[in-house]
């Protein structure tokens, strides 16, 4: 069964400056507790990611996964290339709007279903803390880099 999680923030930084942080995909092992390394298998003219290789590490389960990168004006998606040793289904979506101060809104929303069986309150930890990283993780990371 599937289970998503959706969380939103504000982010001091223009949607240029947020899309670079999440274009830095390289760089996610430095401000994503979950990530122990990310590297680009393939990119556009332009050298956004399209093909991203990952490994996760999150309550004992190690896991990696290759990802589908879509690049859209102020938005980033992604889906698992196949399936994962731990998961059948990954799909992410990071929306940003400009809100006419200097500052970004953030709208995160994260689907994943596991081939894994595990408790109830395990799954629910684990989508709090992947979805805090990907927001409270991209802030803090984009206003380090731009703040």
């Amino acid at each position: 069964m599937a289970v998503s999680v959706k969380k939103e923030i504000d982010i001091a930084a223009s949607v240029p400056e947020v899309m670079e942080v999440l274009a830095d995909v390289e760089a996610l092992p430095k401000w994503s507790t979950a990530h122990a390394s990310a590297e680009i298998l393939d990119k556009d003219e332009e050298g956004w990611p399209l093909k991203v290789r990952e490994t996760i590490s999150q309550f004992g389960v190690k896991d990696t996964m290759t990802l589908d990168y879509e690049w859209y004006e102020g938005e980033l998606s992604w889906t698992l290339a196949e399936e994962s040793s731990a998961q059948k289904v990954q799909e992410c979506r990071y929306q940003l709007t400009d809100n006419g101060d200097g500052t970004t809104h953030v709208e995160f929303d994260l689907t994943v279903e596991l081939k894994l069986k595990l408790p109830g309150l395990v799954v629910k930890q684990g989508q709090k803390l992947a979805a805090d990283t990907a927001t409270k993780g991209l802030k803090k990371e984009t206003e380090r880099r731009y703040g």
